[in-house]
Protein backbone atom coordinates (compact mmCIF):
# COMPACT_ATOMS: atom_id res chain seq x y z
CA UNK A 1 0.00 0.00 0.00
CA UNK A 2 1.60 3.78 -0.75
CA UNK A 3 2.40 5.41 2.40
CA UNK A 4 0.90 9.18 2.47
CA UNK A 5 2.53 11.96 3.82
CA UNK A 6 0.82 13.99 6.35
CA UNK A 7 1.98 17.53 8.09
CA UNK A 8 0.70 18.24 11.20
CA UNK A 9 0.63 22.65 11.65
CA UNK A 10 -0.56 24.75 14.21
CA UNK A 11 -1.86 27.89 12.37
CA UNK A 12 -2.89 29.14 16.15
CA UNK A 13 0.10 29.47 17.89
CA UNK A 14 -1.86 28.13 20.82
CA UNK A 15 -0.17 24.29 21.22
CA UNK A 16 3.22 23.80 21.87
CA UNK A 17 5.84 21.99 19.60
CA UNK A 18 5.72 19.39 22.45
CA UNK A 19 2.03 18.72 22.14
CA UNK A 20 1.82 18.78 18.66
CA UNK A 21 5.17 16.21 18.66
CA UNK A 22 2.82 13.74 21.27
CA UNK A 23 -0.03 14.02 19.35
CA UNK A 24 1.31 13.42 15.66
CA UNK A 25 3.44 10.21 17.31
CA UNK A 26 0.30 9.16 18.85
CA UNK A 27 -1.56 9.65 15.29
CA UNK A 28 0.91 7.36 13.61
CA UNK A 29 0.46 4.97 15.99
CA UNK A 30 -3.24 5.24 15.24
CA UNK A 31 -2.50 4.63 11.33
CA UNK A 32 -0.19 2.25 11.98
CA UNK A 33 -1.78 -0.32 14.48
CA UNK A 34 -5.45 0.04 13.94
CA UNK A 35 -6.69 1.94 11.17
CA UNK A 36 -3.96 1.07 8.09
CA UNK A 37 -4.53 -3.02 8.85
CA UNK A 38 -8.59 -2.10 9.13
CA UNK A 39 -9.01 -0.23 5.81
CA UNK A 40 -5.18 -0.82 3.94
CA UNK A 41 -4.32 2.58 4.09
CA UNK A 42 -0.95 4.07 5.81
CA UNK A 43 0.69 7.44 6.19
CA UNK A 44 4.06 9.06 8.04
CA UNK A 45 2.68 11.53 10.39
CA UNK A 46 4.73 14.65 11.22
CA UNK A 47 4.95 17.82 12.20
CA UNK A 48 5.56 21.01 9.45
CA UNK A 49 4.14 22.35 7.07
CA UNK A 50 2.30 21.06 4.12
CA UNK A 51 4.47 20.97 0.74
CA UNK A 52 3.77 19.66 -2.51
CA UNK A 53 2.64 15.85 -2.44
CA UNK A 54 1.92 15.70 1.62
CA UNK A 55 -1.38 16.44 2.83
CA UNK A 56 -2.02 18.84 5.56
CA UNK A 57 -4.19 18.41 9.00
CA UNK A 58 -3.92 21.94 10.03
CA UNK A 59 -4.92 23.41 13.59
CA UNK A 60 -7.01 26.51 12.92
CA UNK A 61 -8.71 29.54 14.83
CA UNK A 62 -12.43 29.98 15.31
CA UNK A 63 -12.94 31.86 12.46
CA UNK A 64 -11.46 29.41 9.73
CA UNK A 65 -14.06 26.83 10.83
CA UNK A 66 -17.62 27.22 9.85
CA UNK A 67 -19.82 27.05 12.96
CA UNK A 68 -16.68 25.47 15.31
CA UNK A 69 -16.91 22.48 13.16
CA UNK A 70 -13.79 20.95 11.20
CA UNK A 71 -13.94 18.40 8.08
CA UNK A 72 -11.90 17.23 5.23
CA UNK A 73 -11.58 19.88 1.91
CA UNK A 74 -9.81 19.67 -1.41
CA UNK A 75 -7.66 22.80 -1.90
CA UNK A 76 -7.81 24.54 -5.09
CA UNK A 77 -5.78 21.73 -7.07
CA UNK A 78 -7.58 18.96 -5.94
CA UNK A 79 -5.19 18.11 -2.82
CA UNK A 80 -6.91 17.12 0.22
CA UNK A 81 -6.32 18.66 3.73
CA UNK A 82 -8.14 18.50 7.19
CA UNK A 83 -8.77 20.94 9.69
CA UNK A 84 -9.60 21.10 13.63
CA UNK A 85 -10.13 23.83 15.44
CA UNK A 86 -7.54 23.98 19.31
CA UNK A 87 -9.17 22.90 22.70
CA UNK A 88 -9.62 20.41 24.99
CA UNK A 89 -11.11 17.88 22.19
CA UNK A 90 -8.55 18.55 19.83
CA UNK A 91 -6.73 16.22 19.66
CA UNK A 92 -9.56 13.77 18.76
CA UNK A 93 -11.39 16.06 16.28
CA UNK A 94 -7.78 15.50 14.73
CA UNK A 95 -7.98 11.67 14.98
CA UNK A 96 -11.31 11.89 13.40
CA UNK A 97 -10.43 13.98 10.65
CA UNK A 98 -7.43 12.37 9.40
CA UNK A 99 -8.68 8.49 9.16
CA UNK A 100 -12.08 9.97 7.04
CA UNK A 101 -8.50 11.26 4.96
CA UNK A 102 -6.74 8.30 4.77
CA UNK A 103 -10.19 6.53 3.99
CA UNK A 104 -11.71 8.48 1.23
CA UNK A 105 -9.48 11.51 0.54
CA UNK A 106 -11.38 12.86 -2.33
CA UNK A 107 -15.29 12.80 -0.18
CA UNK A 108 -16.10 10.28 -3.27
CA UNK A 109 -16.69 6.46 -1.76
CA UNK A 110 -20.01 5.33 -1.84
CA UNK A 111 -21.37 2.26 -0.80
CA UNK A 112 -24.41 0.62 -1.93
CA UNK A 113 -27.24 -0.60 0.66
CA UNK A 114 -30.83 -0.78 1.73
CA UNK A 115 -31.73 2.23 3.10
CA UNK A 116 -31.84 3.58 6.75
CA UNK A 117 -35.24 5.10 6.25
CA UNK A 118 -38.34 3.11 7.57
CA UNK A 119 -40.67 5.10 4.90
CA UNK A 120 -38.12 4.10 2.00
CA UNK A 121 -39.08 0.01 2.05
CA UNK A 122 -35.58 -1.04 1.99
CA UNK A 123 -34.53 0.41 -1.19
CA UNK A 124 -31.09 0.65 -2.11
CA UNK A 125 -29.17 4.03 -1.60
CA UNK A 126 -25.69 4.78 -1.83
CA UNK A 127 -23.74 6.22 1.54
CA UNK A 128 -21.02 8.33 1.94
CA UNK A 129 -18.42 6.50 3.74
CA UNK A 130 -17.19 9.12 6.67
CA UNK A 131 -15.35 6.48 9.25
CA UNK A 132 -15.39 9.06 12.42
CA UNK A 133 -18.86 9.87 11.91
CA UNK A 134 -21.55 6.50 12.82
CA UNK A 135 -19.27 6.57 16.17
CA UNK A 136 -17.75 10.00 17.13
CA UNK A 137 -18.94 9.91 20.28
CA UNK A 138 -16.59 7.31 21.11
CA UNK A 139 -12.71 7.29 21.51
CA UNK A 140 -9.56 5.45 22.73
CA UNK A 141 -5.94 6.75 24.51
CA UNK A 142 -2.67 6.05 23.20
CA UNK A 143 0.11 6.99 25.20
CA UNK A 144 -2.75 9.65 27.38
CA UNK A 145 -3.59 11.07 23.74
CA UNK A 146 -7.31 10.89 23.06
CA UNK A 147 -7.92 9.76 19.73
CA UNK A 148 -11.05 9.12 17.83
CA UNK A 149 -13.38 5.16 17.56
CA UNK A 150 -13.90 4.28 13.61
CA UNK A 151 -15.84 2.14 11.76
CA UNK A 152 -14.20 -0.74 10.24
CA UNK A 153 -14.81 -2.10 6.70
CA UNK A 154 -17.36 -4.43 8.29
CA UNK A 155 -19.80 -1.87 9.18
CA UNK A 156 -20.86 -1.27 5.54
CA UNK A 157 -21.92 -4.55 5.00
CA UNK A 158 -25.43 -5.45 5.78
CA UNK A 159 -25.35 -8.61 7.17
CA UNK A 160 -24.39 -9.70 11.18
CA UNK A 161 -20.95 -8.79 12.00
CA UNK A 162 -19.05 -9.61 15.30
CA UNK A 163 -18.17 -6.44 15.34
CA UNK A 164 -18.07 -3.17 13.07
CA UNK A 165 -15.85 -0.51 14.19
CA UNK A 166 -12.83 -0.20 16.40
CA UNK A 167 -14.09 -0.12 20.03
CA UNK A 168 -16.52 -2.60 19.50
CA UNK A 169 -19.03 -0.06 20.75
CA UNK A 170 -21.97 -0.01 17.75
CA UNK A 171 -24.44 -2.76 17.72
CA UNK A 172 -23.70 -4.16 13.88
CA UNK A 173 -23.49 -2.75 10.21
CA UNK A 174 -25.42 0.72 10.03
CA UNK A 175 -26.29 1.38 13.85
CA UNK A 176 -26.18 5.19 14.61
CA UNK A 177 -26.29 5.79 17.98
CA UNK A 178 -27.05 9.08 20.11
CA UNK A 179 -24.59 11.98 18.86
CA UNK A 180 -23.77 10.09 15.50
CA UNK A 181 -24.67 10.78 12.16
CA UNK A 182 -24.60 9.07 8.50
CA UNK A 183 -25.52 10.29 5.07
CA UNK A 184 -26.87 8.65 1.87
CA UNK A 185 -27.88 9.85 -1.55
CA UNK A 186 -31.30 7.72 -2.60
CA UNK A 187 -31.35 7.93 -6.50
CA UNK A 188 -35.24 7.25 -6.09
CA UNK A 189 -35.18 10.84 -5.51
CA UNK A 190 -32.66 12.13 -6.09
CA UNK A 191 -32.20 13.80 -3.30
CA UNK A 192 -29.40 13.62 0.00
CA UNK A 193 -30.80 11.56 3.24
CA UNK A 194 -29.49 11.93 6.99
CA UNK A 195 -29.64 10.26 10.73
CA UNK A 196 -28.60 13.30 12.35
CA UNK A 197 -27.03 13.08 15.89
CA UNK A 198 -30.35 13.63 17.47
CA UNK A 199 -31.89 10.59 15.48
CA UNK A 200 -34.55 12.25 13.42
CA UNK A 201 -34.20 12.00 9.55
CA UNK A 202 -33.78 14.83 7.23
CA UNK A 203 -33.79 14.94 3.62
CA UNK A 204 -32.61 17.64 1.44
CA UNK A 205 -34.86 20.14 0.35
CA UNK A 206 -33.76 19.34 -3.33
CA UNK A 207 -33.28 17.53 -5.81
CA UNK A 208 -29.89 16.71 -7.68
CA UNK A 209 -28.01 14.22 -9.97
CA UNK A 210 -25.24 12.58 -7.82
CA UNK A 211 -22.20 14.73 -8.24
CA UNK A 212 -18.67 13.37 -8.90
CA UNK A 213 -17.40 14.87 -5.33
CA UNK A 214 -19.94 13.36 -3.12
CA UNK A 215 -19.09 14.40 0.48
CA UNK A 216 -18.97 18.04 -1.02
CA UNK A 217 -22.57 18.02 -2.69
CA UNK A 218 -23.94 16.17 0.69
CA UNK A 219 -22.45 19.38 2.70
CA UNK A 220 -23.64 22.00 0.02
CA UNK A 221 -26.97 20.18 0.22
CA UNK A 222 -27.80 19.08 3.40
CA UNK A 223 -25.14 20.74 5.46
CA UNK A 224 -22.29 19.99 7.64
CA UNK A 225 -22.05 22.61 10.56
CA UNK A 226 -23.34 21.08 14.31
CA UNK A 227 -22.17 17.50 13.55
CA UNK A 228 -18.50 17.26 14.51
CA UNK A 229 -19.24 19.53 17.80
CA UNK A 230 -17.06 17.76 19.74
CA UNK A 231 -17.27 20.24 22.63
CA UNK A 232 -20.74 18.57 23.24
CA UNK A 233 -20.55 15.45 22.11
CA UNK A 234 -17.28 14.86 24.76
CA UNK A 235 -19.05 16.59 27.61
CA UNK A 236 -19.12 13.28 29.99
CA UNK A 237 -16.46 11.76 27.33
CA UNK A 238 -14.65 8.27 29.32
CA UNK A 239 -12.19 6.41 27.03
CA UNK A 240 -12.33 3.00 26.29
CA UNK A 241 -9.75 0.42 25.24
CA UNK A 242 -9.26 -0.36 21.26
CA UNK A 243 -10.35 -4.17 20.81
CA UNK A 244 -10.12 -4.94 16.84
CA UNK A 245 -7.42 -8.10 16.74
Amino acid sequence: MATQEIRLLDETGTVSKAELTALATALQTQVRRDLGPAWGVQANVSVGKAVAGTWGLRIVGPDELPEGAGGVHLDDNGVPFAIVGPGPHMTIAASHELCEMLVDPFGQKLVAAPSLDPDAGDRTVFYLVEVGDPCEVFGYEIDGITVSDFVLQEYYRPQVADQVDGLGKLAGPFDVPPGCYISWYDPADSRWHQVRPDGSFITAPEATELSDRPRQQRDEMLGDDDQHNLSELFANYKPSSFKRD
